[in-house]
Parts: structure tokens; C-alpha cells; sequence
């Protein structure tokens, strides 16, 4: 009977620090138009880029998070960076592709260890927004998360938002 109290009183601790999770919409809406900064802030998050370019309404976007997006430059591999001290979760970004089959692959670490990644690739017969759900990412606790957003021979894609989520308090044991 013990047991099976200490396991409910557990089960609702869990539940309530999931229930305290705060979601972030990073949309990267501080730049404007033209070679993304290399490092910018957001809802509580640091970004830093690397060949990366901001796009706004009159290009692309839909609105979802804002007018802007974000891609990879022409040509190069593009990269983007997103940092907190207290650690998060992935929940999910919104790709937007014109034509071809672009892709994202996303990284996720906590400190110097390589938690889990995903790939997400556009749709040839779909071009348009499309909205990724973490996989491997979902749930995993994580404090860095690395987004490759990459365009293929025939097509580009953009990141128009990654909703992130604060990581739930795990209970103290004794």
C-alpha cells in the first residue's frame, strides 16, 4: 500500500511538471530582410547562425510566427544554433518549400553529448508549409539544438518557426 502511494504521489509530481512546461515560438523576427546576424535573441533563447539568410513576407512566409524565415545562404552549408542555460525539448518547425525536396536535419545536445537527431524532408507533390513533429527529439532533454535547413539541386526550403518547450522539473528522490 506504501508503495503504491509513494508511485501515485510520484506519478503526480510528473504531471505537474509537465502541466508547468512553457512553450517558445522562435521565429526569428528581430532582423530584417538580407544575411541573418550571426548571433540574436529570442523568447529567452540565444541564436547564432552561420550562412544563413532572413526572408520576409514579400519573399515567403505565411505568418505562422511573424512575417520572417529563415534559410541557408545559396550554395553553402547553412546552420543555426539555439541556446539555453536551463534545458528545453523540441516539439516541433514549420518548413516552407517552393519546389524540390529541401531538408532540415536537427541535433540535439545536452552539454558536450549528442542526445538525438532528426531529418525532415519536404514533400515534391506537397511544396507549401509543412509542420514536423519531433521524432527522436520528442521529450529528450536537451540545452543546444543544431538546424541544418538545406535547399536540394531543385528547390529551396526555409524554417519559418521551432517551437520549443521548457523541460519538465524531474522530482528530487532520496
Amino acid at each position: 500500500m506504501k508503495l503504491l502511494l509513494h508511485s501515485g504521489i510520484l506519478g503526480l509530481c510528473l504531471c505537474a511538471a509537465v502541466a508547468r512546461a512553457e512553450q517558445a515560438s522562435i521565429g526569428f523576427e528581430g532582423p530584417g530582410e538580407g544575411p541573418a546576424p550571426q548571433k540574436m535573441q529570442e523568447d529567452g533563447y540565444r541564436i547564432v547562425t552561420r550562412n544563413a539568410m532572413i526572408s520576409t513576407a514579400e519573399k515567403s512566409g505565411d505568418g505562422t510566427d511573424g512575417a520572417n524565415e529563415i534559410e541557408g545562404t545559396m550554395g553553402q552549408r547553412g546552420g543555426i544554433a539555439i541556446l539555453r542555460d536551463a534545458p528545453f525539448t523540441f516539439v516541433s518547425l514549420d518548413w516552407q518549400s517552393e519546389r524540390g525536396a529541401p531538408e532540415v536535419q536537427v541535433e540535439g545536445y545536452l552539454g558536450d553529448l549528442l542526445v538525438a537527431g532528426d531529418r525532415f524532408v519536404a514533400d515534391l507533390a506537397q511544396p507549401g508549409f509543412t509542420r514536423f513533429d519531433a521524432g527522436a527529439l520528442k521529450g529528450q532533454v536537451i540545452d543546444r539544438l543544431i538546424l541544418y535547413p538545406q535547399r536540394d539541386g531543385a528547390g529551396m526550403g526555409a524554417l519559418d518557426r521551432i517551437i520549443l518547450e521548457d523541460a519538465p522539473e524531474m522530482p528530487e528522490t532520496s
